[in-house]
Formats: structure tokens, C-alpha cells, sequence
């Protein structure tokens, strides 16, 4: 009876890693636009979305689609930030580029249409200028991450939200620091990374932990007639 157990245990740990979590993608976009999206010159705008049918229950990377931008803005101005629930947790992904301990006013180009994520080849989108004669931003870029725009510590990433549930209220905080020139919030998008509650069985999977079902009754009345 004991020799049984062990093999019906043993068949049935050999298929349990089929209904481990699934790392799975998703995304969300938010259109904005014409007079909603417009940034007071000087002010802040907070634009709220509510995620709710989210399967990601662990983060393991946030990405943030912007696009932000306006002729008459200037870039060194703005100031954006991304915020979950209202918690502590924020990541900065805008904080007036281009300013420095020199340079008060910082970059003068016209926004950005642009992908966040901590891991982007083209590096601190705070260092970032336009490829001439473009007047927005474009590509894969890291966060700003500064709290201090002319600071050098970048410790407000997108990481600041692993291991956090997808579904919540995200904020995004679009602020314009400085009179002169606006910018318009078109669209944001965020795209989540994570692991799953549980991951649906492959067919494979399936058929294996029914045999190992019949397997173990099989054993167990084989038992019983003895």
C-alpha cells in the first residue's frame, strides 16, 4: 500500500508544474486629446484610468507609451509622473529634461512620442535630444527618474511597481513647471508584464494529469480487492 501512494504521489507531482503561473503581456490605451488633454501653461493635469480585468496579479515590468507634445511647448518645462492607487509608489518619467545645475531652462524641443521602459537601449530620456530636423522625441526610452531635475540619483523608475497587482487606478500627473508655451496629452498607453493566478493546463498537460487520475484509482482498487 505504501509502494501505491508513493507512485500515485510521484504521478501526480510529475504534472503539477503544468498549472504553474503563466507570464503573460497586456496593454491599455487611453486616448486623450483635443481640449481634455491640454496641460495649463504653469499648471498640472491629473488623468486617471481604471484597470480592471487584468490577469497579472505579480508585475515584473511596466513599459508607458506618451504622447505628449505641442509646437509652442518647450520640453524643459514638463514634468510627468506615473502613480498607483494614490500610494507611495510613483515613477517619474518626465522631470524637465535637459535641466542641469547650469542650465535652468533645459531641452527646448516640442514633446514626445515615445515608449518608456527601464531597460530601453537609448538610455535617460532626461539626456535625450531629437535627431534633427524632427522636433519631437521619438524611440524606446528609461525613465526620467529624477526627483530632482538637476539631480543625478534616478532611484523613481518604472520598477517601483513589481510584484504589485495590474488591476488598480494608475495616475498620470502631467505638469507644465514654467509659463510660456503648452503642450497637449494625445494618448497614453501602459503595457504590463507579469505573472497569472494560475496558468490554464495545455492539452498535453491535461491528458497527463487524467492518467495519473486513472492511475491512482487503478491502484487504489487493486488495494481494496486484496
Amino acid at each position: 500500500m505504501k509502494t501505491q501512494s508513493f507512485l500515485l504521489t510521484a504521478a501526480l507531482l510529475g504534472v503539477l508544474p503544468a498549472l504553474n503561473a503563466a507570464v503573460i503581456t497586456e496593454s491599455y490605451t487611453f486616448n486623450v486629446g483635443s481640449t481634455a488633454g491640454d496641460i495649463p501653461d504653469g499648471g498640472s493635469t491629473l488623468f486617471s484610468q481604471l484597470v480592471s480585468a487584468s490577469q497579472i496579479v505579480q508585475l515584473t515590468e511596466v513599459q508607458v507609451s506618451l504622447d505628449l507634445k505641442d509646437s509652442s511647448g518647450w520640453a524643459g518645462d514638463m514634468f510627468v509622473s506615473l502613480n498607483r492607487d494614490l500610494g507611495t509608489q510613483t515613477a517619474v518619467l518626465l522631470n524637465q529634461v535637459g535641466v542641469t545645475g547650469s542650465d535652468p531652462a533645459g531641452s527646448g524641443y516640442g514633446g514626445w512620442n515615445v515608449v518608456f521602459k527601464d531597460s530601453a537601449a537609448n538610455g535617460d530620456v532626461h539626456l535625450g535630444v531629437p535627431t534633427a530636423p524632427a522636433t519631437v522625441l521619438t524611440g524606446d526610452w528609461q525613465p526620467d527618474g529624477r526627483l530632482s531635475p538637476s539631480g543625478s540619483s534616478r532611484t523613481a523608475l518604472l520598477d517601483v511597481f513589481n510584484s504589485a497587482a495590474a488591476n488598480s487606478t494608475w495616475y498620470l500627473l502631467v505638469a507644465d513647471r514654467s509659463l510660456g508655451g503648452s503642450m497637449t496629452l494625445d494618448s497614453w498607453t501602459l503595457s504590463f508584464t507579469g505573472t497569472t493566478a494560475t496558468a490554464v493546463p495545455e492539452p498535453q498537460h491535461f491528458a497527463a494529469i487524467v492518467g495519473a487520475s486513472l492511475l491512482g484509482f487503478a491502484l487504489l482498487r487493486r488495494s481494496a480487492r486484496r
